[in-house]
């Protein structure tokens, strides 16, 4: 019998692999999420193990809600949760509800390269807003609901990354987030906030979420376990005001498996409520920040040609190469140095090719300053041969 991969993404032993975005599996919490899945039926019930109501199971929803009544002040109740199984499942489901073929998607360029897939995978037509430093521009955005609105096409639906963005690692200055709200309110544009990074902030707390600023806005904010716990859980959630949380519920793949995570959620409820889970983030946020320290400092001693922004959180560096070079072409003589990276043309709609989103979550400090010093290699390989 052929052996399967025990994860997603085999790495090569001789590659330092800075193109995988996920938690270092030997980060992953073992102990609390054995000894919690141990102990949900005993404490929950045999109910763990059956269809669960569709909004997924009432420990979790009341964990999550407690969590953000606490850490970013606004009062919510169980209501305004709803479980699904991670954030990519969450996405799929807001679009097969909210979304019919032809509408107009406006997405930031860059984005998460997965979520556009996702997004191509149903029979939509796809606009980029620009992205900048200062995260999504809400002049372009304005522009463009402007120009489709006219057109008698306006937009549905933005899909936005506005806090430690993939890949970009950018925040939302406060000011973009009020007029994203209010451009969002004017023009009647559904917003899906991926907020799947707020858990791992470095340097200060997370800026506030779209969703929490206006809970009456057309927001629908998806948060997930999979970055801060274990996405082999597959446990995520949407926050949003409760019409929109009405639509979400009467899907009819709800109506034929009820909650889409129901034992995985009792068992992240579990770690939720009993403290572990704050500790366990504790952990990372002090390990990954040592981490994205090293690639820093290696990046600016072997790649001092290079531009990127110090992310305050989140798992990536976006690293502006030399001009006219290409990171599609790099990325063979890279490899060829014992370093992979994701190509920014994986990210950006247009397929610009100016970029190379780094990871910094799998590897230790030493193979990270080792994959800085195999960039700077291979960017003077490249040199050479121009």
């Amino acid at each position: 019998m052929q052996r399967l991969p025990r994860t997603q993404n085999d790495l090569r032993p001789d590659v330092v692999e800075l193109a995988f975005g996920e938690p270092d599996p030997s980060l992953l919490p073992t102990d609390l999420v054995t000894s919690a899945a141990a102990r949900v039926v005993p404490t929950l019930g045999r109910g763990a193990l059956a269809y669960g109501r569709r909004p997924g199971p009432h420990p979790l929803r009341e964990a999550v809600a407690a969590r953000i009544t606490d850490r970013e002040g606004l009062s919510v109740s169980a209501h305004d949760v709803y479980v699904t199984a991670g954030n990519s499942q969450a996405l799929d489901l807001v679009l097969a509800v909210f979304t019919k073929p032809g509408d107009l998607i406006l997405v930031e360029s860059p984005t998460y390269s997965l979520a556009l897939r996702t997004i191509r995978d149903h029979p939509l037509r796809v606009s980029a807003v620009r992205h900048d430093d200062g995260g999504l521009d809400v002049d372009d955005l304005q522009a463009q609901l402007e120009r489709s609105t006219g057109e008698g096409r306006g937009a549905r639906l933005l899909y936005t990354i506005p806090t430690f963005h993939n890949p970009a690692g950018t925040c939302l200055q406060d000011a973009r987030r009020r007029r994203l709200l209010e451009l969002a309110r004017e023009h009647g544009l559904l917003v899906v906030e991926d907020d799947v990074y707020r858990e791992l902030a470095y340097d200060h707390d997370a800026p506030p979420s779209l969703w929490t600023m206006d809970p009456g806005a057309p927001v629908l904010r998806l948060g997930s376990l999979s970055k801060s716990l274990a996405p082999g859980l597959r446990v995520g959630w949407v926050n949003a005001r409760a019409d929109l949380i009405e639509r979400l519920d009467a899907a009819g793949v709800l109506d034929s498996g009820g909650s889409m995570a129901q034992f995985s959620a009792c068992v992240a409820a579990l770690v939720i409520a009993d403290g572990a889970y704050d500790r366990h983030v504790a952990r990372l946020r002090a390990v990954y920040a040592a981490r994205r320290d090293a690639l820093v400092a290696a990046l600016r001693e072997h790649v001092p040609a290079g531009r990127f922004a110090v992310p305050g959180g989140g798992f990536f560096v976006w690293l502006e190469l030399p001009a006219d070079v290409s990171a599609t072409h790099l990325l063979p003589v890279a490899e060829r140095h014992g370093l992979a990276f994701a190509p920014g043309s994986r990210f950006c709609t247009d397929g610009a090719d100016t970029h190379v989103r780094l990871a910094f979550s799998l590897y230790d400090e030493d193979h990270l300053a080792e994959g800085a010093r195999r960039l700077g290699a291979a960017l003077a390989d490249v040199a050479r041969r121009d």
